[in-house]
């Protein structure tokens, strides 16, 4: 995952921590100038404490709070993850001190969705063509009417002549032949630059991903139009609690999948239909039909955007690789 990102994430936890050290106290504030004595600048608030410190001292602060017997995280997870709805209306009614912070939960989880991803498909290979191969060769071949000949070698190297020729059908223009060895080389590259392309797409998916919390805001502004008791901001909280349970979620099944196989993800979309349906009615004040209905438009939108940013994620992949390899 890119280390931008990962850094956030740790900021954020420690800022979580009730006792994270003052080290900024006696200077100027890093947001308004203001000359700061205590833990928080006077003028704006902000807590008067650098995060560009040693990742041991992050870590132990993040240990603190979820050991603390007022971690706001311990009272935050529960509710979040089973009472659907509920913290976006206690949120939103103003009981916000007990809770973490809705962008601040949202960020946590997806750092630990996208690190727990991304070494499951690192450790499973599930882009390398191992699996295809022959056991004995590590080869991969193909029939064609001359024969069966190597397509990818043992040591991942792509026969781009002999991908072309099966790529083609005879009756191509110079155009589409230009086209085709464009493109069979393109998936070459990729094919032997598999460790570089998932170096990428760890770096790219997550920030893709992130255009998913202002979409699902939209949606839900959209879909209740006319509710004028409810505000935007009430739906930005209520969008990024619904992605925290996503990525939580997620990040569960995606362990339980290693154990238990596909059946995994059958039982993911029930939960998440089912508590996505609950957090409409409860956090919308709404009724079962209009909750039901809401979730249908929602799930359609988050398909559309889910196979979006995913092959955006590809494409731009492929095409840093294209610039590097």
């Amino acid at each position: 995952m890119g280390t931008e990102l990962e850094a956030a994430g740790l900021a954020s936890l420690g800022g979580l921590s009730s006792n994270t050290k003052a080290d900024l106290s006696g200077q100027p504030c890093r947001n308004c100038g203001t000359l700061v004595e205590g833990r928080h600048c006077p003028n704006c608030g902000q807590l008067a404490a650098s995060f560009h410190r040693p990742i041991l001292t992050l870590i132990s602060e993040v240990v603190g709070d979820l050991t603390s017997l007022d971690g706001r995280l311990v009272r935050t997870i529960p509710r979040l993850l089973f009472q659907p709805g509920r913290l976006t209306k206690d949120y939103t009614e103003g009981q916000r001190a007990r809770y973490v912070p809705p962008f601040r939960l949202f960020l946590l989880v997806s750092v630990v969705f996208y690190l727990f991803l991304f070494t499951i498909v690192e450790r499973a290979g599930w882009l390398a063509p191992a699996a295809l191969a022959d056991p004995e060769t590590g080869e991969i071949s193909i029939t064609l009417e001359s024969g069966e000949e190597v397509l990818i070698d043992q040591n991942g190297r792509v026969d781009r002549d002999l991908a072309l020729r099966a790529f083609l059908d005879g009756d191509e223009t110079e155009e589409d032949l230009a086209e085709a060895d464009a493109f069979i080389n393109r998936a070459a590259t990729i094919i032997e630059n598999r460790d570089l392309f998932l170096a990428q797409l760890e770096q790219w998916l997550p920030r893709l991903s992130f255009l998913g919390l202002p979409v699902t805001i939209l949606a839900l502004v959209v879909l209740h139009f006319w509710r004028r008791d409810l505000f935007v901001y009430d739906h930005a909280i209520h969008a990024l609690h619904l992605q925290s349970w996503l990525f939580l979620t997620g990040t569960a099944f995606l362990i339980l999948g290693r154990l238990i196989g596909g059946a995994a993800w059958p039982i993911f979309l029930i939960a998440m239909s089912v508590y996505v349906w609950r957090s409409l009615i409860v956090a919308g004040d709404t009724n079962t039909i209009m909750g039901l209905a809401r979730l249908v438009c929602l799930i359609l939108i988050w398909s559309v955007v889910t196979v979006s940013i995913v092959l955006a994620g590809i494409v731009i992949s492929g095409l840093s690789i294209q610039a590097t390899a």
